[in-house]
């Protein structure tokens, strides 16, 4: 049996990730978060600050995750973060042992829009990252499961009316790049042999030497539960069919319906007989 390679699916994904950064309006939306939290990072006094804040405000005593390129997954968990210490953030900011020494390094303050575009990229990469996580789960990944995850990803990064240009941006952008990598049409999909191959992905994990910091080994254990949060839309549907069973009239109609949906056939082909 002849075995086809294509690309790490995982590592592609990262990289339409990182694509992000040649939109000008998320690069410098994601370079003004970027600085702030290298700003705290240096700062020896930011940090008992930070903690100081997130015991008054209630908020859990996580430390602020700075985005590097050859980390995945750095970009999303660094604007995750950034949402859920918001508020202890912004405290901080203010706070007079930290304010003089952010106004001489002239750093930006981050404002209620940032943390709305935050918010919005949240909700928008958290399909990505998820993915991201099932595919690193598994240490030869099929095709079998790369399809189902391209599809949900391709209706997810598909532009609506509803979407604000900033969402927008980040669909176009992230969605231009996978379906040039992975075509319906492609000589990949379209193989004649693909049935009786075995597709799989190479599971070389070439993340870098980052990777292995305690924030990345905290989010590869979330694998185990990654694929039914990736799908918990479509197992939702179904558990919703199943809790409502039919009666008896229903599945009589139903019954009927398919019946009259065959095709019709010639009395000459296979005339009626009495028995």
């Amino acid at each position: 049996m002849s075995i086809t390679k294509v690309a790490c699916f995982a590592h592609t994904l990262n990289i339409a990730a990182q694509k992000l950064y040649g939109v000008p309006a998320i690069a410098r939306w994601a370079g003004r978060i970027w600085a702030m939290v290298l700003w705290l990072k240096r700062s020896g006094l930011a940090k008992p600050v930070l903690k100081e804040k997130q015991r008054l405000l209630g908020l859990p005593e996580h430390g602020v995750i700075l985005d590097v390129k050859n980390r995945w997954n750095s970009l999303f968990l660094m604007v995750e973060r950034f949402v859920e210490q918001f508020p202890a953030l912004q405290a901080a900011s203010v706070d007079p042992r930290l304010k003089r020494s952010m106004e001489r390094d002239r750093l930006e303050r981050l404002s209620a829009d940032d943390l709305a575009k935050a918010e919005q990229f949240v909700r928008v990469m958290r399909v990505l990252y998820t993915s991201t996580i099932c595919i690193s789960a598994e240490k030869s990944s099929t095709l079998g499961q790369i399809l189902p995850i391209l599809g949900k990803l391709q209706h997810h990064f598909t532009v609506t009316a509803q979407d604000s240009a900033f969402t927008q941006a980040i669909k176009e952008k992230i969605w231009g790049d996978l379906s040039q990598r992975y075509q319906v049409g492609s000589s990949i999909m379209q193989d004649s042999g693909v049935a009786a191959q075995q597709m799989e992905l190479t599971a070389d994990d070439d993340r870098g030497e980052d990777s292995s910091s305690d924030d990345d080994t905290m989010v590869r254990n979330l694998g185990l539960s990654a694929l039914g949060e990736l799908f918990a839309d479509e197992d939702m549907a179904v558990e919703t069919r199943q809790e409502t069973p039919q009666t008896i009239a229903e599945k009589v109609q139903e019954e009927i319906q398919r019946y009259r949906d065959l095709p019709s056939t010639l009395t000459s082909v296979n005339p009626p007989t009495r028995t």
